[in-house]
């Protein structure tokens, strides 16, 4: 019988107050997948996250990270930021003619980003100048999860985006790189541009699905933060949806927020990762 999350022992890393978890997904059965689905959606609930995640890692705040599952339909990701009552923000999808309206009810919701999935999402590289140009007056991010091998030859053209960039999964780099590789150094040429962004997640993302604690990503963290320590976050990843299509385990959470002490044990900077840099890319009130 497996032990309920929430049952398990806390985390080393005793996370500030405000700290938020950058990339997590929420799927109500009441929101039908989109029929060409990846992979078909468990039933992961707010009250499912608050339960398993936020009470057991001491977290605050929250992104819901739209799923491939739901395409351009925001219904689920809309109403699971209401249930955050406010301690949520949201990365959504949207097609190339979504009107200006629909734009300004998502900001009102809490939608900060968009979200270009490039292996299993439905908006495609040719839109990504056109979307960047829409959402830049809203003061919206690109939310990129795209396979950070490709970074050299995708750079530039980030780089002329009018808006920021987040690179999901550390990168997403598949191979065990080193710092020097050109991959990791168009990554780095990307934060130190000051309109990128990296989040520490998923660390079994790709194909190599190395066992934990991937140590491989340590001297790639601590490049980042050497780099831009104001611009990188932390997130979950909860429920792990995609990780039973590879047969793979779903890691313990606390380990994932303690891998963090991998890269840092500084406590101002444990703070600008799970509070500041978040409440900056999110647009979070300030903490009392």
């Amino acid at each position: 019988m497996t032990t309920p999350e929430s049952a398990l022992p806390a985390p080393r890393l005793k996370a500030p107050a405000g700290a938020c978890d950058c990339h997590m997904h929420i799927f109500e059965p009441r929101f039908p997948a989109r029929i060409d689905t990846p992979y078909k959606p468990p039933v992961a609930t707010v009250p499912d996250y608050l339960k398993a995640i936020r009470e057991r890692l001491g977290l605050s705040r929250a992104v819901v990270i739209q799923s491939v599952t739901h395409g351009t339909d925001n219904s689920n990701l809309v109403a699971a930021l209401d249930d955050f009552a406010g301690t949520a923000r949201g990365v959504a999808v949207i097609a190339l003619d979504t009107a200006e309206a629909e734009l300004q009810r998502l900001h009102a919701h809490g939608v900060r980003g968009i979200r270009f999935e490039m292996a299993n999402g439905v908006l495609p590289w040719e839109a990504l100048e056109a979307i960047a140009a829409k959402i830049a007056p809203h003061g919206w991010h690109i939310d990129l999860q795209t396979d950070g091998r490709d970074l050299p030859q995708l750079v530039d053209r980030l780089l002329d985006l009018p808006c920021p960039i987040v690179l999901d999964h550390y990168g997403k780099f598949i191979d065990a790189l080193p710092v020097d590789h050109p991959a990791i150094q168009a990554a780095l040429k990307l934060l130190a541009s000051g309109s990128g962004w990296i989040k520490l997640t998923a660390p079994y993302a790709g194909r190599h699905r190395r066992p934990e604690p991937w140590p491989e990503l340590v001297p790639l963290a601590k490049a980042f933060l050497a780099t831009a320590p104001d611009r990188i976050v932390w997130g979950s990843e909860w429920p792990q949806s995609m990780l039973p299509v590879f047969n793979q385990p779903i890691p313990d959470h606390a380990l994932l927020l303690d891998l963090l002490l991998d890269y840092t044990t500084d406590e101002a900077l444990l703070h600008r990762i799970l509070v500041d840099n978040p409440a900056e890319l999110y647009d979070f009130p300030a903490q009392a």
